[in-house]
């Protein structure tokens, strides 16, 4: 790993060794949702459900970070190919990198 990817997005160890309150935005919908998938048991309640999707975004951008650190180093670039393929495997967009709908 590298030191940008360190200290930019891993948390020191021993750091959020414990749950913290703060607040988030969602519109109704959002909301109606993911209450809804708790009812079904999908989730086991709203707090886990966008605790478990903050997780899931924080590892992602930890490895493009990591990833993008690589290309760096090594003073190249996926070529346009390469990027074109990626997207295709993964379902996301070409400029904003959000799952496709």
């Amino acid at each position: 790993m590298t030191d940008r990817a360190n200290s930019s997005l891993n948390p020191p160890a021993g750091a959020g060794a414990g749950p913290s309150r703060s607040s988030v935005t969602l519109t109704d919908s959002q909301l109606e949702q993911i209450r809804r998938l708790v009812a079904v048991g999908r989730a086991s309640s709203v707090d886990e459900y966008v605790a478990a999707a903050v997780a899931e975004r924080l590892e992602r951008d930890r490895s493009l970070t990591e990833l993008q650190d690589l290309f760096e180093r090594k003073g190249s670039a996926p070529s346009a190919e390469h990027l074109a393929w990626a997207r295709e495997v993964l379902g996301v967009d070409d400029k904003e990198g959000e799952a496709k709908t």
